[in-house]
């Protein structure tokens, strides 16, 4: 499969952009606030907002590397980057902004490298049940404050961790879906 072009890349990260927001708009990072802020009942409404963006960043990158061919993905990241760089000129922060957000995005996606291999792990294990993300969202909890002796956020059948394992589940599906048919149109190939 012969490579696009950057500006073709770039177009594809522009289409790509949009799921990011629509996830943030939607009840994955509704419930991780939530979540976030049983976890950590001091933690400001910014710090809360930049871990829940970072986290489904890393959610649509995912779901790049899963559905587009392997090929592809590394081109296409990039473009979903260059896209999302585009929007932060937009907001015409200064290069030492940029730069902290460049290395705190590379941190937080090495801190979440692990944990989400093992979680995918079990997701793809049909007898795992319906919490699917517990090492991922421990990392989460973890990265809005990291306590000496944090609470078991599993405990129970019924809370704020469980409630966001599922929506997190249903986001990272909506993802695949729309990047599947995103796929489909530029490759004409189905995941």
């Amino acid at each position: 499969m012969a490579l696009l072009t950057n500006a073709e890349y770039l177009d594809l990260g522009r289409r790509i952009v949009p799921l990011l927001g629509t996830a943030l708009a939607g009840p994955s990072a509704e419930a991780l606030r939530e979540l976030a802020r049983a976890y950590d009942p001091s933690a400001d409404d910014s710090r809360i907002g930049a871990e829940v963006f970072l986290f489904h960043k890393y959610l649509l990158m995912q779901a790049c590397v899963g559905v587009f061919p392997e090929a592809q993905v590394d081109h296409i990241v990039g473009g979903l980057f260059a896209a999302l760089n585009e929007r932060v000129r937009g907001l015409e922060l200064g290069p030492e902004r940029q730069q902290a957000m460049e290395e705190m995005w590379r941190l937080r996606a090495g801190q979440f490298d692990g944990p989400f291999s093992q979680d995918r792990v079990r997701l793809l294990d049909e007898k795992s049940g319906l919490v699917h993300w517990q090492q991922t969202i421990g990392r989460f909890c973890r990265n809005v404050y990291e306590a000496a002796d944090p609470p078991d956020i599993w405990a129970g059948s019924n809370g704020p961790s469980h409630l966001a394992s599922q929506s997190v589940t249903a986001a990272l599906d909506q993802m695949v879906a729309a990047l599947e048919e995103i796929n489909r149109l530029q490759f004409g190939e189905a995941a």
